[in-house]
């Protein structure tokens, strides 16, 4: 279900069709050449006759379209392709029975697997995955298919110390939610938490997955005595720094990033969270080390690698029809060299730990011997966080060591 799921079915048949136009217009006009959310924002900022509701049902009719990825003939139209991604994805009626064949309003509530065999003529769910033969031998294949019909959740951090607040500002907004290990609370993906909470500083916004990465390595060296010099060489967002400031209670930051825009926006965030000491470093590991801005070796490297994001399709289902196989290439050229110039910085007693949201092979335990030849680092652990069983993102995480 995307967004208008609660939504009355209360659509006369001349609306409803206008409603598949102006879906099908964007989706025609969309290129495959940005995120399919900026293009839909950008459409809507230019039309502004659509209200609230029509942004919805807009937004919900076409991510239900590219969630059926290549389960669908390709011969099938707009309008068949739409009925049947909203017979599969949604679970309330959004339209008037009339708008189904005669079996699909009263099955839509239904479980998946229920409302499958019934559309088994027009739809392999077996297909909806593009590239099967790029996947690990770890990722249950048929789980990670179906997933794709179910909008991922949303989940937010709670930060330390503000447990009681944040809980009590979520159950007083009258928010549904679940509390998951640890520090997580999870939410139907179109509720607005964000405007409750004082993101930051009192939670983050963050992946169930990503919330985890850290758990491979932080028993390691949680406990020692000095400062940990902790290096976020691929930092984005930062949702890993402030983990990792969140873990560490003696850490010295250090976080780069290729793009200035990404480390301005990192210092107002960071400021939001409280975090004051820090290094911010302009860095591109593709090209160079970063020996020029970086001091001394690090005790612990987190490398999130630019990555296909295979594991997080489910939130970006267009990559199902526009991703091309050839990229994996690229990105795994990529993730060699920055791995190569980031592992010059680790320390003799230091951890190295690499991360992807990929499911791809290529990009996690083929770098994982990538990186046990080149450098003779020691494997500790590697682990699949397998998102489509839970709702979530699927992550992968490797944690290394040099040689005693």
């Amino acid at each position: 279900m995307q967004t208008a799921g609660s939504e009355s079915s209360s659509i006369s048949e001349k609306h409803f069709n206008r409603y598949l136009h102006y879906a099908a217009s964007v989706i025609d006009s969309y290129k495959g050449n940005e995120s399919f959310h900026f293009h839909l924002k950008k459409y809507f900022s230019i039309n502004k006759k659509h209200g609230s509701r029509d942004r919805k049902l807009i937004t919900s009719l076409c991510y239900d379209y590219f969630r059926l990825g290549l389960g669908v003939s390709k011969q099938t139209g707009f309008r068949e392709k739409f009925l049947l991604s909203s017979f599969l994805c949604e679970t309330n009626s959004l339209f008037l029975p009339e708008f189904f064949k005669p079996e699909r309003p009263a099955a839509i509530p239904l479980r998946l697997n229920e409302k499958l065999t019934i559309a088994e003529k027009e739809f392999d769910a077996a297909k909806i995955f593009p590239f099967p033969e790029e996947l690990s031998n770890e990722i249950n294949c048929q789980q990670f298919n179906l997933s794709f019909l179910i909008q991922p959740k949303l989940f937010i951090r709670v930060r330390p110390g503000f447990s009681d607040i944040v809980i009590n500002k979520i159950k007083n907004a009258g928010f549904l939610f679940e509390e998951l290990a640890g520090s997580c609370l999870a939410f139907a993906n179109n509720e607005k938490v964000s405007s409750i909470i004082d993101v930051d500083k009192e939670a983050v916004v963050q992946d169930y997955n990503s919330q985890r990465t850290l758990n491979i390595v932080k028993l390691e060296i949680k406990n020692r005595g000095s400062a940990i010099s902790v290096w976020d060489c691929c930092a984005g967002s930062g949702g890993k720094s402030i983990l990792s400031f969140d873990i560490f209670a003696n850490i010295n930051l250090t976080v780069s990033d290729n793009r200035k825009n990404i480390l301005e926006s990192l210092r107002l965030r960071f400021g939001r969270a409280g975090i004051m000491n820090y290094k911010l470093v302009l860095a591109d590991l593709q090209l160079s080390s970063a020996s020029g801005f970086l001091a001394e070796p690090f005790d612990l490297i987190i490398a999130d690698v630019p990555c296909t994001g295979s594991g997080t399709w489910s939130r970006t289902p267009e990559q199902l029809t526009f991703f091309r196989k050839k990229n994996i290439d690229t990105y795994v050229a990529l993730q060699r060299k920055i791995i190569e110039n980031a592992v010059l910085h680790l320390g003799a007693h230091g951890f190295f730990l690499y991360v992807t949201c990929s499911v791809f092979k290529r990009e996690n335990e083929e770098n994982v011997a990538f990186i046990q030849q080149k450098f003779q680092l020691n494997l500790l652990a590697m682990e699949y966080l397998r998102g489509y069983e839970i709702q979530a993102d699927t992550l992968f995480v490797a944690l290394f060591k040099p040689p005693v």
